[in-house]
């Protein structure tokens, strides 16, 4: 499942090559998160939706839905 919000986030935020080290992650981890490919870590999670100012229900809802 492509994560469209986050992906469209980042975007408005810059490149994948600007926004991965703010994170703390590589460009190609960014691009298989937006892309569903992987799942973030809990800490990563809630770093990434303090980031963009979003929950994580926003950002990874396909994740959260699988916890519940």
């Amino acid at each position: 499942m492509k994560r469209e919000l986050l992906r469209q986030l980042r975007e408005a935020s810059g490149n994948r090559p600007e926004i991965a080290p703010k994170l703390g992650i590589s460009v190609i981890h960014l691009r298989k998160l937006e892309n569903g490919d992987v799942n973030p870590s809990a800490t990563l999670m809630f770093k990434m939706s303090k980031f963009f100012c979003r929950a994580p229900e926003e950002l990874f809802p396909d994740v959260i839905d699988s916890i519940n």
